[in-house]
């Protein structure tokens, strides 16, 4: 994503405004406890380590890790046992050992289904590098930031993600994000998979690029045609909070019909009975459906 884009990039000072108004600390604690863990065993295997710790009983309401799992690349992980912020907290951000990680609450199945899915799926996702057990039995999914990123989801706002609103794009920088979002879900569902209830909240901007964040309500599809009506979804999303105009609809689904041919011609013969090889009329046919 090029600087020029994007208005919030344009000027320090309105940048600066911005990344206040958006500091959002609700989730940390206001004291910290010097309370650590009793014991501590590490295994390996592989690619993957995991280090379970014991703990004192304790009426502490922070992040205590009871198991972590996590690639033995990440040797960053290798000594996390605490996060200064609530346990049970849905998403938080904090900084290890030089890194950005950001914590999803979820189960324990999701969070080890997405740990030992990443790799294997096609498009632009979060790095996926382990998951935790807290000493309060909450699941959290961890997801390790690249690089310095902006976000319009306040709760992880932290380290080096940076706030931003939507109403500080500029028309060039929202018809790019248009594109870039389009572009995204077009390399998902080319793996058949739908994001689900995609919101601003999961987009992750770095200078020159775009991933999914959240990736929690990931599933693959039952049929091909069915992410047609996901994508059809993120579009009457993105033109109902003014981020998409008519001219952006048309285009992202012209380049969308383009990329999944197969499920849009699928989509197509469910939605109206027939069947057609003419790209214009499934464009036509899925605009309609946006604006109905």
């Amino acid at each position: 994503m090029k600087k020029t884009e994007f208005a919030f990039m344009q000027e320090p000072e309105d940048r600066q405004l911005s990344l206040d108004a958006g500091k959002h600390d609700d989730y940390d604690l206001p004291e910290f406890s010097k309370e650590v863990p009793t014991s501590s065993r590490k295994s390996e295997n592989g690619e993957n380590a995991s280090v379970e710790y014991e703990w004192n009983e304790s009426r502490c309401q922070s992040i205590r890790v009871k198991r972590i799992d996590y690639r033995s690349s990440e040797e960053g992980l290798s000594d996390l046992y605490r996060v200064v912020a609530r346990d049970g907290a849905d998403s938080i951000c904090f900084r290890h050992n030089g890194h950005t990680y950001i914590l999803r609450k979820t189960v324990k199945e999701i969070a080890q289904a997405l740990y030992n899915a990443y790799g294997k799926i096609k498009g632009a996702l979060e790095n996926i590098v382990g998951f935790i057990r807290t000493a309060l039995g909450n699941d959290y999914v961890i997801a390790r930031v690249e690089s310095e990123s902006w976000a319009f989801d306040k709760r992880i706002t932290k380290g080096n993600i940076h706030y931003v609103e939507v109403d500080s794009l500029d028309r060039k920088g929202k018809c790019r994000l248009v594109e870039m979002v389009t572009e995204r879900i077009a390399d998902l569902h080319a793996s058949n998979l739908i994001i689900g209830r995609f919101t601003l909240n999961n987009i992750l901007l770095g200078k020159d690029d775009m991933r999914f964040t959240d990736l929690r309500k990931l599933r693959v599809s039952r049929k091909k045609s069915f992410v047609i009506e996901e994508f059809k979804a993120v579009l009457q999303y993105l033109f109902a909070i003014g981020l998409a105009t008519r001219e952006d609809i048309y285009c992202s689904i012209a380049y969308y019909s383009s990329r999944n041919e197969d499920g849009c011609k699928e989509w197509y013969a469910d939605r109206t009975g027939s069947k057609t090889m003419d790209q214009l009329d499934i464009v036509g046919k899925i605009e309609e459906d946006i604006y109905n």
